[in-house]
């Protein structure tokens, strides 16, 4: 029986075959139109997020020459790239030949909430009331718009949130833009539970219905773009491309558990044709006990970041894959009193490997103590503008939000921090 009251929360019924389009993440959208999107390519973006607020100075900047109350806790560790990290990071320290290091990464909002809001859209926000909207897209966001929001190839969907950061979604450009979950219910309906061509077959069947649908719903043009996508999702086979156990097992315990598993799962998925997968590894808030803090919580992204840069490299696609590491703020320059360190958002951790950029190097130093930057300042709006230098996408780019206005994604003549 097919069931006519359709909604983006509803299940689609035909014959033998279920599709939850809920838990596929697939939603309406007041998307632009598809003919402005840009022509398919291999990059995208792995963005890894130290949510709490990782500390500039035991991760990047590790100031060894500084005061003891200002200098890394656990000491320094030199990279094969011969720049100085934190002395945890003794695993991503032997591929710093393959990653650049940002000092001077800095903003000025010192709340968890909006300080995300400004790193994950490139925009502040000064809402910090509970359940604050986002104001402005998310990155993934913005490339799902740019490329659309499945891979005309491969069906795979284009932004991929492996689990949830606050702000990482799609705010005026339309919840079609928002990420696809990458776990639960959604790898589950991926499942065709119909052969493939009585699938095709019932394709005719939905069209009658969006003609019907189209006569009493103003909306039935997002209904067919999103019902489109649902049909290239599954019959592009990418419930594989979620299945880590496809893996050698060597390759699953280089990575480790956890992060790793979440990292080797974003390696399957951009080597499929997402644009944007989005992973969140949080317990940064040290404000107490710092250095043993460090000692349980850096080992698995540690070892987790080295596999993967090793991984693309190995691959060949490091020219493609562009990992991001940063979080929402840095840490205090001076130890407390409570051996931890405070929020401090005048500097941020910020890491890249790969893409088509230069990589064993540093980006910007930091004043003596660590408290702000001294050379090369960066901020949101210069992240923005390297993660669509990378996709290719011009920074006239504009998109029309919900109130029928063009906006941009960045403030045009931005600069590039890579």
């Amino acid at each position: 029986m097919i069931n006519l009251n359709f909604n983006r929360r509803d299940f689609m019924r035909i014959g033998g075959s279920t599709l939850s389009l809920g838990a596929l993440g697939l939603a309406e959208s007041n998307a632009a139109d598809p003919s402005v999107c840009l022509s398919p390519n291999d990059k995208s973006v792995v963005w890894v997020w130290l949510g709490g607020g990782a500390t500039q100075v035991e991760t990047f900047d590790p100031k060894p020459d500084a005061p003891s109350e200002v200098r890394a806790v656990n000491g320094t560790v030199t990279t094969n790239g011969g720049y100085l990290i934190g002395g945890d990071w003794t695993n991503l320290a032997a591929v710093g030949n393959k990653a650049t290091v940002v000092r001077s990464f800095a903003h000025g909002n010192a709340s968890h909430r909006t300080g995300t809001h400004w790193v994950m859209t490139g925009y502040n926000s000064t809402d910090n009331t509970p359940q604050s909207p986002a104001y402005n897209p998310s990155y993934g966001s913005m490339i799902s718009s740019a490329y659309g929001s499945n891979n005309p190839i491969t069906g795979m969907p284009a932004y991929v949130r492996v689990n949830n950061i606050t702000y990482d979604s799609s705010a005026w450009l339309g919840t079609t833009h928002d990420p696809y979950n990458a776990t639960g219910e959604g790898v589950k309906n991926l499942q065709l539970r119909v052969d493939k061509s009585g699938f095709l077959g019932r394709q005719d069947l939905l069209k009658d219905l969006d003609r019907m649908r189209s006569g009493i719903d103003r909306d039935a043009d997002s209904w067919q773009d999103l019902r489109q996508q649902s049909y290239n999702m599954i019959l592009g086979n990418i419930s594989e491309a979620f299945d880590i156990k496809k893996e050698h097992p060597i390759t699953v315990d280089n990575y480790g558990k956890g992060i790793g598993e979440q990292l080797l799962l974003a390696r399957r998925l951009v080597e499929r044709g997402t644009k944007f997968v989005t992973i969140q590894y949080g317990g940064w808030d040290m404000h107490s006990n710092i250095s043993n803090s460090l000692k349980s919580r850096v080992p698995p992204v540690d070892r987790a970041l080295r596999y993967f840069i090793e991984d693309i490299y190995g691959r060949g696609i490091d020219k493609d894959v562009l990992l991001v590491v940063t979080g929402e703020f840095g840490r205090t320059y001076k130890i407390n009193g409570n051996a931890g360190r405070d929020h401090w958002p005048r500097l941020s951790p910020l890491m890249f490997s790969g893409g088509d950029f230069e990589m064993g190097r540093v980006i910007g130093e930091s004043t003596s103590k660590a408290e702000e930057p001294k050379t090369d300042p960066m901020n949101p709006q210069n992240l923005t503008a390297t993660l669509l230098k990378h996709f290719g996408i011009d920074q006239h780019t504009q998109r029309i939000d919900m109130g029928g206005r063009p906006r941009y994604f960045v403030e045009v003549g931005t600069k590039s921090i890579l």
